[in-house]
């Protein structure tokens, strides 16, 4: 009993931010389609917060005493915590201190990854979080993150294999093998070596469930592989699950929704933030009215004071992260049209400019993750009429396949170009990149060796 209870008293410190900072980001995160969800929840779970159609009828403060709920108004816990994390005056409770925090993926693995590396990679280690997947695995390669971070591929490996020895295990994989294999680091019964040798020499037959085959394969007993695979289906497949970014329902639909629209017109340029548009929504008037009145009053009823103080300082909250929203969105499309005029008008790739969120947020004076969370899994219309992803532009390697192929398009069918001299003419045109760069990007778009492409 006592090992147990010194196992589970755990102290610790923890660092507390800003709720209205959290807020912010958290809609800076959302799509068009998950922004309009979270509108749709929050004007159904706050009475304070209305659409300026919705506000035909006012709210008369009958109304508001009827909405209030006894059995939540008063305390009836005797929890500790709970007590303390209520105010000590008559102010309005801020709804979002009250609320349980998120777990944020990248926050949980940078305060385990950057204390591993040296202060000159702690960018390179924020940066390589950032390229993750929700699921949890990296799917960028390893040479267009070094690519995109003005760093060597030396250093983008160690800051990966680092990665992939932070919890939850199976993090920044790059397929299902490798996540699944992280998770049978240690292997201490007969079970668990088996499951990973099935994973590491006999994966398809793994798939395909063939139990015999791999039985005789490893001279054991059929009913022992089955346990092996009883272990593996055990396994985390998405490690990056499980960490919450919003309390709204989150569905995405099937068709791509652009959240920022890049037109060009004869007024020149412009960047439209696309769907709610944050100029509907208002805080009710009765509600305002009725704070004003309980704040004048001799000895108003304190439970009513608190309910209503929650909801007003709620709705403006959330109106005022959403306007944030709006202005961080713009601010990144104006960016755009300054930096990628050229693509922007052609959707030709070969005129992409070098970019990184880097880059953009030191330019724009932002936080990298703020940039970051703005255009992650969000897509923009551009003037041709295309519709494109955000990664588009921050990732060179679009470019150099582009000027790879244009390269070996005025090649002498004859005497063809090598790797090597590809990466030279590349040099010279100011894009410096190693010769297996080039081989992975040939294969990629699926041109042929030197050799191959000669006796073809």
């Amino acid at each position: 009993m006592r090992q147990g209870f010194a196992t589970s008293a755990q102290i610790g410190t923890t660092i507390r931010i800003d709720p209205r900072i959290v807020l912010g980001s958290q809609l800076l995160q959302l799509t068009q389609a998950q922004l309009y969800q979270a509108i749709e929840a929050e004007l159904a779970e706050n009475p304070a917060l209305e659409r300026i159609e919705d506000a035909l009828e006012p709210v008369t403060p009958d109304e508001i005493l009827r909405a209030v709920a006894p059995a939540e108004l008063k305390l009836s816990s005797e929890d500790r915590e709970y007590r303390r994390s209520m105010p000590n005056d008559d102010s309005p409770v801020d709804w979002t201190e009250l609320a349980p925090a998120s777990t944020d993926l990248r926050d949980h693995l940078s305060a385990q990854l950057l204390p591993q590396l040296p202060s000159n990679l702690h960018k390179l280690g924020e940066y390589v979080i950032a390229c993750l997947e929700d699921s949890g695995y990296l799917l960028e390669p390893v040479e267009d993150i070094a690519l995109s971070s003005n760093s060597t591929i030396d250093e983008v490996e160690q800051v990966v294999s680092l990665l992939q020895n932070c919890e939850p295990a199976g993090i920044g994989s790059q397929c299902l093998r490798e996540c699944l294999l992280a998770q049978l680091r240690e292997t201490k019964t007969v079970e668990e070596k088996l499951a990973r040798n099935i994973l590491r020499y006999e994966f398809e037959e793994l798939v395909s469930g063939r139990t015999m085959k791999i039985a005789r394969r490893f001279k054991v007993i059929p009913e022992l592989v089955e346990e092996a695979f009883d272990l593996i289906r055990e396994l985390n497949p998405y490690p990056g699950e499980g960490f919450t970014t919003y309390h709204a329902p989150l569905h995405r639909t099937c068709a791509v929704e652009p959240d920022l629209c890049i037109s060009r017109s004869d007024n020149g340029w412009s960047a439209e933030v696309l769907g709610e548009d944050v100029g509907l929504l208002k805080v009710s008037n009765a509600y305002v009215s009725r704070q004003k009145a309980l704040g004048q009053a001799i000895h108003p009823d304190k439970d009513e004071k608190r309910h209503v103080g929650h909801f007003v300082q709620r709705a403006k909250q959330f109106i005022s992260a959403l306007e944030q929203r709006r202005q961080t969105l713009k601010k990144v499309g104006e960016y755009l049209v300054a930096s990628q005029a050229s693509f922007l008008s052609t959707g030709k790739y070969e005129f992409l400019q070098s970019l990184t969120r880097t880059q953009m947020a030191q330019d724009l004076g932002l936080h990298e993750s703020t940039i970051s969370r703005a255009t992650n899994g969000k897509f923009v219309k551009i003037a041709n009429g295309e519709v494109v992803s955000f990664d588009v532009f921050f990732k060179p390697a679009l470019r150099v396949q582009k000027m790879i192929e244009e390269i070996l398009s005025f090649e002498n069918p004859h005497d063809p170009l090598t790797d090597e001299r590809i990466m030279q003419m590349l040099a010279e045109r100011g894009v410096v990149v190693a010769r297996r760069t080039v081989n992975k990007y040939r294969d990629r778009t699926r041109l042929l060796s030197s050799r191959k492409r000669k006796t073809a």
